[in-house]
């Protein structure tokens, strides 16, 4: 067991799971490696986030990935540390330093799926050995798939193979380890039971002197990966002795295509142009990215092999946490955390990337929480005004009629994304479902069934449920019956064969049958939260846009605001059962910056105004809008997301050259027409859509035209209420239940958009300097000199770096009040609660008080009063202004007339 710092150890929480040495850090620091920021990187940053109140770091995948990667989410070898990001004696290093500070590591770690292609240490053996690999059943692949019976599809062809070979783009190679079917940076190990062909065309006679040495490397094609290497080492050094003869040779075999069909015909592996991989694919993949193959996590070995090296981190200490990416691709999550948490034992901290719905709450599983995208909602929920939304519905309903039903529309794209992307692993579940033999109805016609089942997967209104038993629990029956009765109303025609398809959900006398349901339910779920991230995240949320922030990952776009008094619902339940998740608002995956978020939520609050400036703007911009054929580019649906973007993402100088703001804009916009999959797309990009779109927006930005005059005075407004919103979020996820997370750089405004954009450099030395003179000021002058500085630099972020640093060190000063406490929500009284967010905490002696505005547009100068228990302390102290307070009734605008936020504990 690790000796960690006493401020760690805490007594369990009856509300999780938490022993007594488990590292639970205040705050955590999300950090993405990559060849551009290194563990050497790092080495300099200790001093600057500890005096920001973190106490973890939060990585990024950090095992060998492939060449260049900027996330390392596509892992090539899980048993050593990427060399772009450095070595096992930095880390080593790094962790000295990091404990110096009392600061642990939280590892996000990647079991469901690697990198594809031929750098991939297990999967090089099977390209090589096919099923006969010691590495076949490591990977999720059917191996009796009708395409091509016992042989790996690898779809990463750039064009059709019969162009490849015509145009000479594959080559056979000879390296240091045998011989190689070459395509640009992927080199395919040959087939042993080819080397006969190859040795055959280069020189018979060389073919004949090893042939003793070339039959025992065959016949050994199927031991275990020492033994086959030996042999192939064996009959690699003889080839050696003749390669000035193979090199001369490999110029005439390689114009050849004659032959370089021939030697494909005796790979294990079937080369073919990536859009095949839409009709039909023999194995599983993240969602429908090719390049990165699914394991079978499920099976022991491949369990054991794959963690090995970073369990070996965890017990020299360099690690203190895990975070689980895509736990739901997983075929039983509960199954593979019981096993991660018996590996690494009670004391490691362990959190699931699990995207919720609204309304569903987290799987029981022996782990602490999740990565918190929906506590991102909640707060996004609630700064967002409902009634100012519906004026925004009426608008959108108004400008973009055809794209007014939500729930149509992620029926329809998840669907589709079925016909289109998916239809392989569509065909592959249905040639499942019929030869396990559980549909009683024989008369049923195949097209019919497979239609009935995309209806089911495509109305399932959670990323999956995670079923290991028949008869259901109650839970997962009420999720199939809402799917069930979706997939009835949008498919009338298909209530036959859905009929049939939910007896398969239904208990069975016979074990046999009873599993085999089982056996399909499961696998159907690693495909409907797929389907779900790529149907509804990345497409739905760039086409139904009445209010974009919410147009996120973990929310709904078909939720605009909730009461406050519901969010302080969620707040006591979350601190009952996951008090121990982490609270993001920004990530690697959001769509856009946090920020840029509070931004557009603004809009919420100031509708008619908004409303009379996009019914302006349509007008004015009309001459930009370029007829192409049947429609004039952009269509009005993208018109408006694109004036929803500005306002999220226009610079805090109102410098539209600032930032490469125009640059990253069309970027952004690019990628938003092609993942809403109407007018472009990524498969057959319209390009004259896409340049006709980026011609408007040179226009709308062209100084000379109105549209800038117009928008910036609107801008102005937005930016000085959103900053208020701003340091209300990073309070929320600071004081609320839950353990804050700060993304990279959010320390100052995040206006970001999705990836690559949210993973731009940051500015380390900027925010140091920041946080020095903040830090020097609050020591010589005290805290509200502080304060007064950051408020005289807010266009440069200073008081959402004042707020951050304040609240966690404070955290960090007592996080047991944060991780126990009661959470005791206040409301004003009657006719102000959704004006203010006010919540206490409590831990024995220990009160902290929070009072946030909200509705401040609407609410400018009115009267709000709290009123607190009577067993609350009298006397208070505000962390921001040093101002106290000896009264339980408080006059909201008294205690925020100097500051728009409030924070307070007791003295």
């Amino acid at each position: 067991m690790h000796s960690l710092p006493a401020k760690w150890q805490g007594s369990c929480l009856t509300s999780c799971v938490q022993t007594p040495m488990m590292n639970i850090p205040s705050a955590a620091y999300r950090l993405q490696f990559n060849a551009s920021f290194t563990f050497a990187d790092l080495d300099g940053l200790y001093p600057y986030l500890d005096s920001l109140g973190i106490t973890a770091i939060y990585a990024s995948p950090i095992l060998q990935a492939s060449k260049g990667s900027q996330h390392n989410y596509d892992v090539n070898n899980p048993d050593k540390i990427n060399e772009e990001i450095g070595t096992e004696k930095e880390l080593a290093d790094l962790t000295i330093e990091l404990r110096k500070r009392g600061m642990g590591w939280i590892q996000d770690i990647v079991p469901n799926h690697m990198n594809f292609d031929s750098n991939n240490v297990w999967l090089k053996d099977v390209f090589e050995r096919g099923i006969n690999s010691s590495y076949a059943g490591y990977f999720d692949i059917d191996w009796e798939h009708p395409f091509s019976p016992g042989k790996l599809m690898v779809p990463l062809l750039g064009e059709p193979l019969q162009d490849i070979l015509r145009d000479g783009k594959l080559q056979l190679l000879f390296k240091e380890d045998g011989f190689h079917i070459g395509y640009f940076d992927n080199h395919f190990p040959c087939s042993p039971e080819s080397y006969d062909l190859i040795l055959s065309a280069i020189d018979p006679g060389i073919k004949n002197e090893l042939a003793i040495i070339s039959a025992n490397t065959l016949r050994l094609r199927d031991h275990n990966i020492s033994d086959w290497t030996e042999a192939k080492a064996a009959l690699t050094t003889a080839l050696f002795n003749h390669e000035s003869v193979i090199t001369e040779a490999l110029e005439r075999i390689n114009s050849d295509s004659s032959f370089m069909q021939s030697l494909l015909r005796e790979q294990h592996i079937v080369l073919t142009y990536h859009e095949l991989s839409n009709t039909q694919i023999n194995y599983r993949r993240f969602f429908a990215v090719n390049s990165l193959i699914c394991l079978r996590m499920e099976e022991q070995q491949v369990f054991d092999d794959y963690h090995r090296y970073i369990h070996s981190l965890y017990e020299k200490g360099y690690i203190t946490g895990l975070r689980i990416d895509h736990v739901d691709g997983l075929k039983d999550p509960k199954q593979y955390v019981d096993r991660l948490r018996a590996l690494f034992g009670p004391e490691v901290y362990i959190i699931v990337e699990k995207i919720l719905d609204i309304k569903e709450d987290l799987p029981e599983m022996d782990i602490q929480g999740t990565s918190g995208y929906e506590f991102l909602s909640y707060v996004n929920q609630v700064v967002t005004d409902s009634k100012g939304s519906e004026r925004l519905l009426q608008l959108y309903n108004e400008l973009a009629p055809d794209f007014s039903d939500y729930e149509a529309i992620v029926f329809e794209k998840k669907f589709n994304f079925l016909g289109r992307y998916f239809n392989g692993e569509w065909d592959n579940l249905m040639r499942l479902l019929l030869s396990l033999d559980i549909i009683g109805d024989e008369e049923i016609r195949t097209g019919r069934l497979k239609n009935a089942l995309g209806a089911l997967m495509a109305a399932f209104p959670v990323y999956r449920v995670y079923t290991d038993r028949l008869p259901l629990t109650e839970h997962d029956e009420r999720v199939f019956g809402e799917a069930f009765e979706k997939a009835y109303a949008r498919k009338p025609d298909l209530k036959y064969e859905l009929d049939a398809l939910r007896e398969i959900t239904r208990d069975h006398p016979d074990d046999v049958v009873r599993a085999n349901r089982l056996v399909f339910i499961r696998r159907m779920m690693q495909y409907t939260g797929p389907l779900a991230a790529k149907g509804v995240e990345d497409t739905t949320f760039f086409l139904y846009n009445p209010l974009i922030s919410h147009n996120e990952v973990g929310d709904q776009p078909c939720v605009l605001g909730i009461p406050v008094r519901e969010f302080h619902e969620k707040m006591i339940k979350r601190q009952s059962k996951n008090p121990l998740s982490l609270n993001c608002t920004s990530t690697h995956d959001t769509k856009r910056g946090e920020d840029n978020r509070m931004r557009i939520n603004i809009i919420s609050e100031l509708a008619d105004e908004w409303s009379k400036l996009v019914n302006y703007w349509q007008e004015i911009n009309e001459p930009f809008r370029k007829q192409l054929q049947d429609v004039k580019a952009p269509i009005v649906n993208d018109e408006y997301y694109l004036y929803q973007t500005l306002v999220g993402g226009f610079p805090e100088t109102l410098n539209r050259d600032d930032d490469h703001f125009i640059e990253r804009t069309k970027t952004f916009f690019i990628k938003v027409l092609r993942e809403s999959k109407l007018m472009s797309d990524y498969i057959t990009p319209n390009q004259d859509y896409e340049a006709a779109s980026m011609a408007f927006i040179d226009h709308l930005l062209d100084p000379s035209h109105q549209y800038l005059p117009s928008i910036l005075p609107f801008l102005k407004k937005i930016i000085r209420y959103a900053n208020t919103y701003v340091m209300l979020q990073t309070i929320l996820k600071s004081t609320a239940p839950g353990i804050p997370e700060v993304y990279r750089g959010c320390e100052l405004w995040d206006l970001s958009y999705v990836d690559p954009d949210n993973r731009r450099p940051v500015d380390f030395i900027k925010r140091k300097l920041l946080l020095d003179e903040l830090n020097r000021i609050e020591y010589e002058e005290g805290v509200d000199k502080a304060l007064e500085f950051a408020v005289n630099h807010y266009d440069i972020g200073a008081e959402k770096m004042f707020v951050t640093k304040e609240i966690l060190n404070l955290r960090r000063e007592d996080n047991e009040l944060f991780l126990r406490g009661e959470y005791i929500p206040l409301y004003p009284e009657p006719g102000g609660e959704r004006h203010v967010i006010a919540y206490l905490r409590h831990l024995g002696e220990k009160w902290l008080l929070v009072v946030l505005p909200l509705g401040i547009v609407a609410n400018q100068g009115k009267p709000l009063t709290l009123q607190l228990p009577d067993n609350v302390p009298l006397s208070w102290t505000n962390i921001f202004t040093d101002e106290t307070l000896s009264n339980r009734r408080i006059e909201v605008s008294d205690l925020l007339h100097k500051f728009p936020v409030a924070v307070l504990k007791n003295t």
